[in-house]
């Protein structure tokens, strides 16, 4: 009889483990009793139980030393890079995902990627966002692809590819603006806007909206990082998350100026916490 003891720990590794969506899902599988090895290129997780390993995500004989060992069951994918241009940003995020999952190929331990992308594989890439863009809202996972060349839809096709050849099984996360905590992290557009707010108060400055009319009058909606976390986690250990795309936003709507000002009391209150 096995005892709880000897019984082997799941394997995951999450690619950009430092960054928002990355901190979190290796939090959460920390504490379900995963092994979790961290990616990213500082190579220090603030997760505590988290392996931490550093490598060029674009450099295969780098990726292939860290990751020799780890033997992961699920491998979540967060981590992108932003070049000038789509077609240098289609080249290295692609690139990125196929270096990742050639690196690993040769242990044959994943069963399950999960790949996060986001709401422009709706509204289009940098180049041309939200432009001849016809589908109605709410955006299906079944919508068509957009004709304009896409980073999201070369990293989709780079999973695909391996999957078939490898035999795992995949999910794709398209998460709209995601709200969370990560340190050193400037991918945060609600905590960034909540600083900036907070130090003209204190200061007795004018709080200048450093958007557009568009976006301070409008209307948006948002991707809670513990929400996106449990929906990538449940997707790679359940039968019913395997091979499918998943939209994961909170549903509801509002006005950017809310979240501003909920953010900034939010953080009034931490910084108040610390003063004492």
């Amino acid at each position: 009889m096995t005892s709880p003891s000897t019984v082997p720990r799941q394997r995951a590794l999450i690619v950009g483990a430092t960054g928002i969506t990355g901190q979190t899902v290796a939090k959460q599988l920390v504490d379900a009793g995963w092994d979790v090895t961290g990616l990213s290129r500082r190579g220090h997780s603030e997760t505590a139980g988290v392996t931490s390993v550093t490598a060029d995500l674009l450099d295969p004989e780098s990726l292939a030393a860290a990751l020799t060992g780890t033997r992961p069951e699920l491998v979540v994918i967060t981590a992108w890079v932003k070049r000038d241009t789509e077609t240098e940003n289609i080249e290295v995020n692609s690139a990125l995902v196929r270096n990742v999952l050639a690196a690993l190929e040769g242990e044959k331990s994943v069963r399950h990627v999960a790949l996060m992308t986001g709401l422009k594989h709706y509204l289009g890439p940098f180049d041309n966002y939200a432009t001849g863009v016809t589908a109605e809202t709410p955006f299906h996972e079944d919508e068509p692809r957009l004709p304009q060349p896409n980073f999201y839809y070369a990293q989709e096709d780079e999973l695909f590819g391996s999957a078939s050849r490898n035999g795992f099984t995949w999910s794709v996360h398209r998460a709209h603006t995601v709200f969370g905590f990560a340190t050193d992290n400037a991918m945060n557009m609600v905590l960034t806007l909540s600083v900036y707010a907070t130090i003209c108060k204190e200061l007795g400055l004018t709080f200048t909206f450093p958007g557009s009319a568009t976006q301070w009058n409008g209307v948006t909606d948002v991707t809670d990082v513990d929400l996106l976390a449990e929906q990538i986690i449940w997707a790679g250990t359940h039968p019913e998350g395997a091979n499918e795309a998943f939209n994961i936003a909170n549903g509801d709507v509002f006005p950017l100026a809310l979240a501003v000002a909920e953010g900034g009391r939010d953080l009034r209150r931490a910084l108040g916490r610390l003063r004492r």
